[in-house]
C-alpha cells in the first residue's frame, strides 16, 4: 500500500526503525518515499523546461570527480534529489572557455571606444587573469563590461527530474519530507565557530546519532551556519541559464558548503559538461 509522506505512518516507521536500529526498516521508509513522490516531467512541459530536465540529467553526476562526491555517496543505496529549482533564464549568449579572451577584448573595446590607452591596458590586465569569467545578470557584475544580460523564463519551479542510476534509487525532497526529517532529526548542535573559529556548525547528541542512522541509506549534512539540515544528494542546481537557441547552458550549483558554475553544450542533440568551476565557499 502506498504510504503518504503527509501521513504519520512514515514518521512512525522512521522512528521505529531508529529505536530498533533497523536498517531494513529504514530502507522501507525510503522505498515508501520513492513510491510516494514521482517525477514532475510530462509531455506537456514548455520547451525550456523540457530542455532544463535534459540539462539536469547531464549535470547531475554525484560521483563525478570534479564534484568531490565519491567519498560521500559511493556506497549509499539512495540519492535524495532536489524537488525544486529557483530559476530558469535566457542569456543574450553563453561564452565557452575558449571564447573568453575574444569576448573580453570585444567588450573592453566597446566600453571605451575613444580611449585606446585604457583599452590596451585593461586588455593586458584581463588576459593575464586566469580567474576571469563572464557575469550573467546585473546583480554583482564588476567590471560592468563582463555583464551578459539575462531574462527570467520561470521561477520557483516544482522540479523533480527523472534521473536514473543502475545501482541507486531516487527519492525527491519535497516540503513534506523535509519537515518530516526536520522533526525526526531535531536541532541539537554546536554553533559555527563555537569550538574552533573555522569549524562549521555541526549536529550533536541525539541529532548527530540520528544523522548517522539516516546515513545508512543516504548521506545528509548539518547546515554550515547552523539551524538547518542539508538533505539533497549534491550537486544541487539552483539556476539554469540557456542561450537563445538552447544549445548551451550554465548551471549555478551547490555542493555541500561550496559551489560554482557548470557549463554545458549540446552536440548531436546530447548535453555534455564542458567545464566545472567552483567560485564560492561558505
Amino acid at each position: 500500500m502506498k504510504v503518504s509522506g503527509q501521513s504519520s505512518k512514515q514518521e512512525s516507521l522512521l522512528q521505529h526503525a531508529y529505536e530498533n536500529q533497523s536498517v531494513e526498516e529504514l530502507y522501507q521508509f525510503f522505498e515508501n518515499w520513492a513510491n510516494d513522490v514521482e517525477s514532475t516531467e510530462t509531455t506537456e512541459d514548455s520547451p525550456y523546461l523540457t530542455e532544463a530536465y535534459k540539462v539536469f540529467r547531464a549535470f547531475y553526476q554525484p560521483l563525478l570527480s570534479d564534484y568531490k562526491g565519491v567519498s560521500y555517496y559511493k556506497d549509499k543505496p539512495y540519492y535524495i534529489v532536489q524537488g525544486s529549482l529557483w530559476k530558469i533564464s535566457e542569456a543574450e549568449c553563453i561564452i565557452l572557455p575558449h571564447e573568453r579572451d575574444s569576448f573580453f577584448v570585444a567588450r573592453i573595446r566597446q566600453s571605451s571606444p575613444n580611449d585606446t590607452v585604457y583599452q590596451n591596458e585593461t586588455i593586458q590586465l584581463v588576459l593575464k587573469d586566469k580567474r576571469k569569467r563572464p557575469c550573467y545578470g546585473d546583480g554583482f557584475c564588476w567590471p560592468l563590461f563582463t555583464n551578459i544580460p539575462i531574462i527570467t523564463l520561470d521561477s520557483a519551479i516544482d522540479f523533480r527530474p527523472a534521473v536514473f542510476f543502475p545501482d541507486k534509487k531516487i527519492v525527491y525532497l519535497t516540503e513534506n519530507y523535509k519537515k518530516l526529517l526536520d522533526n525526526f532529526l531535531g536541532e541539537e548542535h554546536m554553533g559555527i565557530g563555537e569550538k574552533k573559529i573555522v569549524q562549521p556548525a555541526h549536529a550533536t547528541i541525539k541529532s548527530f546519532d540520528k544523522m548517522g542512522f539516516i546515513n545508512n541509506a543516504a548521506t545528509i549534512f548539518y547546515g554550515h551556519w547552523g539551524g538547518y539540515w542539508q538533505y539533497e544528494t549534491y550537486p544541487e542546481a539552483n539556476h539554469i541559464i540557456f542561450n537563445p537557441d538552447m544549445s548551451r547552458a550554465l548551471v549555478y550549483f551547490r555542493f555541500k558548503y561550496e559551489g560554482g558554475e557548470v557549463l554545458l553544450e549540446k552536440q548531436n542533440n546530447e548535453w555534455g559538461i564542458v567545464e566545472v568551476k567552483y567560485t564560492w565557499m561558505e
